[in-house]
């Protein structure tokens, strides 16, 4: 990696831990588009902030990552109170793709949430087409 690529990673990495709830969405987002490997820890640690936008920024990036650790964070994610997370869960498990995350997604297609319930249906569909 760049020293600069290493240094955004860092920054951003800092950003998602301390910034306010704006900073910690956006770095959430960016750490997405880096795709680095070293984003998967704190992007799974941001699943339980106390903000929601950030939850559901987290949930969303680590999606783009090939990685089994996201998995059961995304699983437990589906539960979250707020439905735009659990959206964001099922999105990330669809990006994900790893077929543990069947089961889950099956019970989220039931959700009460219009939107997370075609989401989840969709993620399941993505997911068993590629097994």
């Amino acid at each position: 990696m760049a020293e600069s690529e290493n240094r955004d990673l860092n920054y951003l990495i800092g950003e998602l831990e301390n910034g306010d709830w704006r900073r910690k969405e956006d770095a959430a987002e960016l750490l997405a588009e880096l795709a680095d490997p070293q984003a998967v820890d704190p992007l799974i640690k941001a699943l339980k902030d106390e903000d929601c936008h950030v939850r559901e920024a987290a949930a969303l990036s680590l999606g783009v990552f090939e990685d089994k650790k996201v998995i059961a964070p995304l699983i437990e994610a589906l539960d979250d109170e707020r439905a735009s997370v659990r959206y964001a869960a099922a999105v990330g498990l669809s990006g994900a793709g790893d077929k543990s995350a069947i089961s889950p997604l099956e019970k989220a297609s039931n959700d009460e949430n219009p939107v997370v319930k075609k989401v989840a249906q969709m993620a399941l569909n993505s997911i068993k087409e590629r097994q």
